[in-house]
């Protein structure tokens, strides 16, 4: 069962899939989104700290949170899902969360986390741990949304990938065109046109124009920057489309118009699957999403997988 996919001669691997679970409903559902891919081996996280988990009638271990009791607990939901093809795997910790995923993530090719997991004080997890995770950690991460402990796991139909025609986006082109080439689903990609686009293109024909005298009125020249920069965005979008409906994908493209958060919000449904990386073109301060995915993150209907960026580190006063 092998998850590997050629894209511009890298492999992408999603052999190892990083599920940590906190004892919650909502860090559950986490996991009936990992058992739907075709990893080789899931590995169930826990992580204690210093006072245990306690929700009511979710704890892992009731009172005490033993090693042997939580194991217990992570073994009866990770019993079901193995497989002739699959193995899961339980691997209990102590110490800092953040620090203990993100250390287990670096021998994975995925994690995948709920963003509205509650901790021991009941703090939402996005916010603390998952958010610090996303932040920070060197591999891809599939940020789930759950909303409140019954609501069901929508099942993507879609991929969607924003891109901005910057090579730091299209690292997320490898592991989305693997997951729609192994679940599989139609590939989306997305690209938004906003005022700041046209006025770099009006700055440009101006630079080139600069020896000319002025023919046109500020009017005409907004709409043909305007339109210039829709069709190059357009042709952007088809020219990376295309080697990937080469490799038999199911490719299409959209182009967006206004503020590309805004834009991009609008555009994804609750059943898409975004994949996108962690910064953009302007660049972002290391170890910090860039403002896009931070947003997007936040506020979209549905999962979100981040791909981390490898940038050079920034200076410490950037």
């Amino acid at each position: 069962m092998s998850t590997t996919l050629p894209a511009d001669g890298n492999q992408v691997r999603l052999e190892r899939i990083l599920v940590p679970l906190d004892g919650s409903r909502q860090s559950a559902r986490a996991l009936d989104v990992a058992a739907r891919l075709p990893a080789r081996e899931l590995i169930l996280l826990h992580v204690q700290s210093g006072g245990g988990i306690h929700l009511p009638g979710l704890s892992f271990g009731g009172h005490g949170d033993k090693a042997g009791d939580i194991r217990s607990r992570l073994e009866s939901l990770a019993a079901p899902l193995r497989t002739s093809e699959r193995t899961v795997e339980i691997d209990i910790r102590s110490g800092d969360a953040t620090d203990e995923i993100l250390g287990a993530a670096a021998n994975c090719d995925l994690v995948v986390m709920a963003t509205q997991g509650r901790n021991a004080a009941g703090r939402l997890l996005f916010g603390s741990t998952a958010d610090r995770v996303s932040r920070h950690s060197p591999t891809p991460t599939l940020l789930v949304r759950t909303k409140g402990e019954d609501a069901a796991i929508t099942v993507p139909v879609r991929i969607v990938v924003p891109l901005d025609g910057s090579d730091l986006a299209e690292g997320a082109l490898p592991i989305a065109a693997t997951l729609a080439r192994v679940i599989p689903l139609p590939l989306h990609l997305v690209r938004a046109v906003d005022l700041d686009g046209i006025r770099a293109t009006i700055q440009e024909q101006r630079k080139r124009e600069a020896d000319a005298p002025p023919l046109k009125d500020e009017e005409h020249t907004y709409e043909e920057a305007r339109q210039l920069t829709e069709q190059r965005a357009s042709s952007y979008l088809a020219d990376t489309a295309e080697p990937l409906a080469g490799q038999g994908l199911d490719v299409h493209t959209g182009l967006l118009k206004g503020t590309p958060v805004f834009a991009l919000l609008e555009a994804i449904q609750p059943d898409d699957l975004v994949v996108m990386t962690s910064h953009g073109h302007r660049g972002f301060r290391r170890m910090m999403l860039g403002s896009v995915a931070e947003k997007l993150v936040r506020e979209s209907k549905g999962p979100v997988l981040l791909v981390p960026t490898r940038t050079p580190p920034a200076p410490a006063d950037a």
